[in-house]
């Protein structure tokens, strides 16, 4: 008979403590990696490999337990997008101006500039919005330093808004329409009794 350690068999018990055997994947589960999948799909036709992150990223993180949730947070994530690309550029404009941004002056404007970030969202009640907006205004104003100009700065906000849009669109589309898909036949079923 194996003598099996007193240490090894609470190690055990506690592992299993915290784990769900039962578990079944559900709806909200599948709709993630389908609008994962689609997301992945609509980028290799459009060629924007550059892009592949942040729809898929964009879809994982607007699918809600529910319709309504889905549209909030997909919501959250294009106005954080919006506004982070638009303090992100304007951290590009601003460090074109100031000697020695590129030899570490960037340290401390940067974060500055997400203290501006965060103040302009909770002025604006986005508090929902603040942690991607301060995602996106590091990804613009941090690629000042491999020679973004302002303009590229814009454009590169542009292709970060239509990325998320991108997902954000997906995810909110699977959210609604088994909802609709299942009313209609729910309708179709009712209608059939009369």
């Amino acid at each position: 008979m194996v003598h099996i350690p007193k240490q090894l068999k609470s190690l055990t018990a506690a592992v299993n403590a915290h784990l769900s055997m039962s578990y079944h994947i559900g709806m909200r589960v599948v709709k993630t990696v389908v609008a994962v999948m689609i997301c992945l799909f609509i980028t290799m036709l459009t060629g924007n490999w550059d892009s592949i992150s942040i729809t898929a990223v964009s879809a994982i993180v607007t699918i809600q337990p529910t319709r309504d949730e889905t549209v909030k947070t997909g919501i959250f994530r294009v106005i954080g997008t919006v506004v982070g690309g638009l303090v992100g550029t304007l951290t590009v404009v601003i460090g074109l101006f100031l000697p020695y941004y590129n030899d570490g002056l960037f340290i401390v404007v940067i974060p500055l500039m997400l203290l501006f970030n965060l103040y302009l969202c909770n002025v604006f009640k986005m508090q929902h919005s603040c942690a991607i907006s301060c995602i996106v205004t590091i990804l613009v104003s941090a690629n000042i330093n491999i020679g973004l100009t302002a303009g590229g700065a814009l454009l590169y906000t542009l292709i970060r808004l239509r990325d998320t849009l991108i997902g954000v669109l997906v995810a909110t589309v699977l959210n609604i329409v088994p909802h609709y898909i299942s009313a209609l036949m729910k309708n179709h079923k009712e209608a059939k009794e009369l």
